[in-house]
């Protein structure tokens, strides 16, 4: 038997029975056909009306909502702002911040706060005696919800808001310090205008260089020819003794030459270069040496221009350390940066002893705090802040200026050479620091302290309300992704799927979810299957295929590997009726990243009187097995106590002293949570009734002690994917809490019937056997004959 819901038709079936809107009834195995025609015809009509019949211009241009087959022409906006989608009241806040930053920005132009940082050589002023600190801004949510997004889109809307208000974007210049070199000095400058004025610096330089190059050619052409002139005047002497020696003349001592050397005339030769080196030879070397430590100065001192450490000039040049000649709002992404990074650091230079190494002013480095100013400077997971990085970024936020200063492992170290530190420099920087829900206890106090006092936090939404408006938003989100990825265009059916996809995460019947980022996945995967078949569209298929095969996340992976390995050995047959056991849905989920999959617990129960056959002597007791034992939040016993109290509640028997009371989760251990409450009081009902459970049904929900004679069963998590382990084991129907069924459940979803119930009464009559299901929906089973 299956049970089917009907929309806006009356259908003839079997046995001349009519069937009236949303009503229900069981079909036999005959008319299976005509149910999968109508489920689907249901699908295709529901599809049509996803996205409205109305027309609409969307930035100039024409879209029709009824007609459209395809995400092809959608127009997509070049505005990033335009791509966040779900988050209009973080969008509102962060507008509201940038208001104010652009009127304290304001404010400092008319403060002349700029021209005083134009001159070098002059006193620099502080933001905060001109200005207050802030805003900033703190989005915490989900991942996936669009936080780094949202930053990136702010740097483009700030640019817009600058060339608005006239507000001009800084450069900064480092300078060498003539007086205290370890102290290079800063200047800033209107965007652009840096690189003139380094480029006018490096004019002066050359010409400076030029002319010592010149001279210093000119003294080496000099030396060598004078080098030269000794060279040959010791070769022309030496020349002139071999002729003595070929000539063999008489010397004073009365003998031939070649007699007195015995006839060695290497050692005559030798004895002549020895005599004329010293006036020849020696002058000459020593010239030649001198021009070799010219050159080696030449090459690598400050006359050269050549590349030191870091690649910076061994030059008096000012270096350029931030520059926004493009006139863009920087976006600085100074996500999981470490200190150098994020506030600058002084290359360290080996050669820097005896004033050959790189001057100061060129080994220095702004960080992501300056390169930021008057921009964006972005940190997600700003909770990983180590605590030094969080009170230099205090001083960062507070007075609006960091000098720059050794930032690494060598920042302990006490050399000269180490001890450089720059003037203050500018970093008047709009901080959007990004992180989920429990960043805010693990965020530096003070600095969180700063961010609630200059600034807001924001709370990023992680679903959105399933209204007309939002679903083509949808559209709008997989043309995007479409054109950001070069993608071929979805059918108007598959992004109705991957709508549907959207709502089933949000958990809300209502609802559509806002983390976008594993639906890109989708999306990206969907696109490439199309495409591997040659297909110009994206079909529904393939969607479909993607999300179940394609795009589950590796724990998800890992826990349905898991539930089907042991499933293997599970005992669950979901057919006919028995007493004393019961199926429950439950979920497995993984503590890290919060996945879950849904599973079944078999439940048996045994249940005694005392005094039945084993006297009166004995105590009774209530055990429970196969239940979480320890842990911080264990939920399972309350659910043990509550359901004691229930019992006690609807039959006035206490099953932990009148009776011997066993409940056993069956080849399960470490059970915990609410969910349980609900399977438990079921089979206690069944086993003191003696009515048999419907062993095709799998019930969820939190019991909860009773007021007014009513048992109320009330909403739990993880509603799909339970249904979705009670669809994979072959039950016919589910009961659920009635809010989760009103709030969560769209029953298109799911080719199980799914049942709500609001009371204990209402799922005992969905379970037990005795009980008609008419009862429990009777407006729902009206037959109307021909």
């Amino acid at each position: 038997m299956i049970r089917i819901f009907l929309f806006g038709i009356y259908a003839r079936l079997e046995n001349k029975v009519y069937i009236k809107i949303n009503d229900s009834i069981f079909l036999n195995n005959s008319v299976q056909t005509i149910l999968v025609q109508v489920l689907k015809l249901k699908r295709e009509k529901s599809t049509e009306n996803y996205f409205g019949d109305e027309s609409e211009v969307i930035r100039g241009k024409k879209w029709n909502w009824n007609t459209f087959k395809t995400t092809e022409d959608y127009p997509v906006s070049p505005n990033l702002l335009d791509w966040v989608i779900g988050q209009e009241r973080a969008l509102g806040e962060c507008y509201l911040c940038l208001e104010e930053w652009v009127h304290k920005l304001k404010h400092l132009k008319k403060e002349n706060w700029y021209e005083k940082w134009k001159d070098p050589n002059k006193e620099k002023p502080t933001s905060t005696k001109a200005a207050p600190p802030g805003p900033y801004l703190l989005l915490l949510g989900d991942p996936g919800t669009g936080k780094s997004l949202i930053g990136r889109a702010l740097a483009a809307h700030l640019t817009e808001l600058y060339e608005s208000h006239k507000i001009h974007l800084q450069d900064v210049v480092c300078w060498p310090n003539d007086i205290t070199p370890s102290e290079p000095k800063i200047s800033c400058h209107p965007a652009g205008e840096a690189k003139r004025i380094i480029f006018k610096q490096k004019l002066k330089e050359a010409k400076k260089l030029f002319l010592v190059r010149i001279g210093v050619k000119f003294v080496t052409y000099l030396l060598i020819a004078i080098a030269a002139i000794f060279l040959f005047a010791g070769f022309f002497y030496i020349w002139q003794q071999k002729l003595h020696w070929d000539a063999n003349e008489m010397t004073i001592t009365g003998e031939t030459l070649q007699a007195s050397y015995q006839n060695n005339f290497s050692k005559y030769i030798l004895d002549s270069f020895i005599s004329i080196g010293v006036t020849t030879f020696l002058p000459a070397g020593t010239l030649l040496m001198f021009l070799i430590l010219v050159n080696i100065i030449g090459r690598f001192g400050i006359m050269s221009g050549a590349k030191g450490i870091s690649g910076a000039k061994a030059s008096n040049v000012p270096k350029l350390i931030v520059d926004n000649a493009r006139k863009v709002a920087p976006f600085i992404d100074a996500t999981g940066h470490g200190s150098a990074q994020l506030f600058g650091s002084i290359a360290w230079d080996p050669l820097q002893t005896g004033g050959l190494g790189t001057p100061e002013h060129q080994r220095v480095t702004a960080g992501d705090v300056h390169q930021a100013h008057m921009g964006i400077l972005f940190i997600d997971e700003i909770k990983n802040l180590k605590e030094n990085g969080a009170v230099t970024l205090l001083t960062v936020l507070e007075d609006g200026q960091l000098p720059i200063t050794l930032r690494s492992r060598w920042d302990q170290g006490a050399t000269s050479a180490m001890a450089v530190a720059t003037e203050p420099v500018p970093c008047m920087d709009f901080l959007v620091g990004a992180g989920n829900f429990d960043s805010i206890s693990q965020i530096h106090p003070a600095l969180m302290d700063r961010i609630y006092g200059y600034g807001k936090v924001v709370r990023m939404n992680n679903y959105m309300p399933n209204t007309l408006e939002n679903r083509r938003k949808y559209v709008q989100f997989i043309a995007q992704e479409v054109k950001r990825f070069h993608l071929i265009p979805f059918s108007r059916e598959a992004c109705s799927e991957l709508l549907d996809e959207g709502r089933r995460r949000s958990n809300k019947r209502d609802a559509l979810t806002t983390k976008f980022r594993p639906l890109i996945a989708i999306v990206k995967t969907a696109a490439t299957l199309a495409m591997n078949e040659n297909l110009e569209v994206v079909e529904r298929k393939h969607v479909n295929e993607a999300i179940e095969k394609h795009c589950k996340t590796i724990q998800k992976q890992i826990l349905e590997h898991y539930v089907s390995e042991r499933g293997q050995l599970l005992e669950i047959s979901p057919e006919g009726e028995r007493l004393g056991q019961i199926y429950g849905l439950a979920i497995i989920n993984d503590p890290y990243s919060g996945e879950m999959t849904g599973n079944v617990l078999t439940v048996k129960g045994f249940l005694e009187k005392r005094s039945d056959r084993l006297g009166n002597s004995l105590k009774g007791y209530y055990k429970v097995t196969g239940t979480a034992k320890s842990g911080k939040e264990l939920m399972i016993a309350d659910s043990i106590a509550k359901v004691r109290s229930v019992i006690l509640q609807k039959y006035g028997v206490d099953i932990a002293q009148d009776y011997f009371t066993h409940i056993d989760f069956a080849q399960a251990y470490g059970v915990d949570g609410p969910s349980a409450g609900v399977t438990m009081a079921i089979l206690l009902c069944s086993l003191i009734e003696g009515k048999p459970v419907r062993q095709d049904v799998a019930v969820t929900g939190e019991i909860n002690v009773g007021v007014g004679g009513v048992i109320q069963v009330t909403a739990v998590g993880g509603l799909h994917e339970k249904i979705k382990a009670a669809e994979t084991w072959g039950f016919k129907r589910v009961i659920i809490p009635a809010k989760n069924y009103k709030h969560s459940i769209d029953t298109r979803d799911y080719e199980i019937e799914v049942i709500p119930g609001e009371t204990l009464e209402d799922y005992l009559k969905g379970c037990l056997v005795d009980y008609n299901l008419e009862q429990l929906y009777p407006d729902k089973f009206r037959h109307k004959p021909v």
